[in-house]
């Protein structure tokens, strides 16, 4: 590819964070060199836009959000930190949340239930109270997961042991027809609205912005990244991705602990793609 990029996707979780989930100085520093080129950048994860105030703080500029692995698209607010500029926002219906509701609980499983605004829980387990460290976040604890006809945006089933990992695999072919479940990590079930992936909203991004995808880049590690890096005109996979995710790339980088988002940034202005 020798087109000039003029949007960036990165992934959040194993990408553009390290493997302790901080920001290094060295990538943020590169998201602000490619903002200073004109060049968008938009944030792709799986995470909710309430767990990306603190990344978002810390750049120079106000980045544009895929969350929920394509189901919302939007802002921060600068100040208060809250959803602002909504573009795309797909819930999944009321009875299909009720069915994943069930099944997890059927399994022992906790849900986690998303919306932009809030993360509720029943009870925290010790993966989910792993997990509100990660996003340094905490979940509103409830007896009440689920509102008369609420949407919610995702629900993410998370498991501790391996026989319990496999129970994920069996709920995900459980709900399949009613949804699209996919494995951010082994242990982790992220379950959106059926049709949803980041490729699709970040199409809709390019779409809004005027912006032809084969302009485009996207740095991802995981599976939830594949559809989008085999979309754009440039697909670059994490050092630390798996042999999937960097098939389908173009370009492999470093990995998130050798701040491989820095070193795809530097290559893509030392050739002149942006």
């Amino acid at each position: 590819m020798n087109l000039p990029v003029q949007l960036v996707a990165v992934d959040v979780d194993g990408t553009l964070l390290d493997g302790s989930h901080q920001l290094r100085a060295n990538v943020k520093e590169s998201l602000n060199q490619l903002a200073s080129f004109d060049v968008k950048i938009v944030l792709a994860t799986a995470r909710g836009p309430q767990a990306l105030g603190l990344i978002v703080r810390q750049l120079s500029f106000s980045p544009l959000l895929i969350c929920f692995s394509g189901g919302w698209i939007g802002e921060l607010d600068s100040q208060s930190l809250l959803p602002t500029n909504v573009l795309l926002d797909k819930r999944l219906t009321p009875s299909v949340a009720r069915v994943i509701v069930t099944a997890a609980l059927a399994h022992k499983i906790e849900p986690n239930i998303y919306t932009p605004t809030e993360w509720r829980v029943r009870i925290l387990t010790p993966e989910i109270r792993a997990e509100s460290a990660i996003v340094e976040s905490s979940p509103l604890v409830t007896s009440t997961l689920l509102g008369e006809n609420e949407k919610p945006s995702k629900i993410m089933l998370i498991t501790g042991d391996d026989e319990q990992t496999e129970l994920l695999t069996i709920i995900a072919n459980l709900i399949k027809p009613l949804s699209n479940a996919t494995f951010s990590k082994p242990d982790y079930l992220e379950i959106i609205p059926m049709g949803v992936n980041k490729a699709k909203a970040l199409a809709h991004v390019a779409q809004t912005l005027g912006i032809e995808l084969s302009h485009a880049a996207a740095i991802g590690d995981g599976l939830n990244d594949l559809e989008m890096l085999k979309e754009v005109g440039l697909g670059i996979a994490m050092g630390n991705a798996s042999e999937a995710v960097k098939s389908a790339a173009e370009w492999v980088t470093g990995t998130n602990e050798e701040e491989g988002v820095a070193q795809a940034v530097q290559r893509l202005v030392s050739e002149r793609l942006v």
